[in-house]
């Protein structure tokens, strides 16, 4: 009877080890998706221009009327040119630059014609910009054309103005001397007896003489006279506030009054 409950207690210690000794191994871990990316997080620049902002972009032109006259014969680099716009730039529906708008610059180039060949040749570049208000912005601007009144030629690129070629001119000066020197040779020859001798040794004369006149003389100026039409186009942004744009077409409602008293009735 012992030895009986001995050999249970015994299977019960050993199934109870068995038991024990089996651990559960661990659930494998299931990667189905690619470890979670963070949001990109978004940038959020500032637009051109706010609802209280007003940008005019690059390359817009603004017409202007010159005021002062240039001449390649009398300016100098770092001269001052004055001008005025003659056509409102608007933004969103507003005017921001107004007609009457005051635009300064400076000539920064000038080249006299050559006596023999050569152009004579103008640039200048815009520097500032004042509203009537008082408003003053730096401006970088160049000049992109113009109102030619005299034949004047323009190179955009290097924004400059061209003056007119002499090439026909000088050919009709030579000519002109020449027929004018054969004249006075034939008459001189007729007087000696050699009329066509003389002719022919006038006209070699009268052609040299002209010729040494072109030579000895420039070719034509660029001269831009007040009123002359120009025409900028800006480097950069140029941008106003809403307080800067108040009262800038230069209509001032004047000082308020008040009301007058219309005194006892009668």
């Amino acid at each position: 009877m012992s030895k009986r409950i001995s050999l249970i207690l015994a299977g019960l210690l050993g199934l109870a080890v068995a038991c024990g000794g089996q651990t559960q191994a661990p659930a494998p871990v299931v990667s189905g998706t690619p470890d979670a990316v963070p949001a990109q997080s978004v940038i959020s620049t500032p637009a051109d221009s706010s609802p209280g902002r007003f940008v005019i972009p690059v390359n817009t032109t603004i017409p202007l009327e010159l005021r002062n006259t240039l001449s390649s014969r009398t300016a100098q680099p770092g001269q001052a040119i004055y001008c005025v716009s003659v056509y409102p730039i608007t933004v969103k529906n507003r005017i921001v630059i107004p007609v009457g708008t005051y635009v300064k610059g400076q000539v920064t180039q000038v080249t006299r014609p050559g006596r023999v060949k050569g152009k004579a040749e103008l640039a200048v570049r815009f520097d500032e910009i004042t509203l009537a208000n008082g408003v003053t912005k730096p401006l970088r601007a160049s000049l992109s054309g113009f109102g030619s009144k005299g034949g004047e030629g323009f190179n955009p690129k290097e924004g400059k103005i061209q003056g007119p070629g002499t090439k026909g001119k000088d050919a009709e000066t030579v000519a002109i001397s020449a027929g004018e020197g054969a004249g006075i040779g034939a008459v001189a020859g007729i007087s000696s007896g050699h009329s066509g001798l003389g002719a022919g040794a006038g006209g070699g004369a009268g052609a040299l003489g002209g010729l040494v006149y072109v030579l000895a003389s420039r070719g034509k100026d660029v001269v831009l006279p007040a009123g002359t039409s120009l025409e900028l186009s800006l480097a950069l942004p140029l941008s106003y506030d809403e307080d800067e744009l108040q009262s800038a077409s230069g209509d001032s409602p004047g000082p308020d009054l008040g009301r007058r008293d219309p005194g006892p009735g009668l």
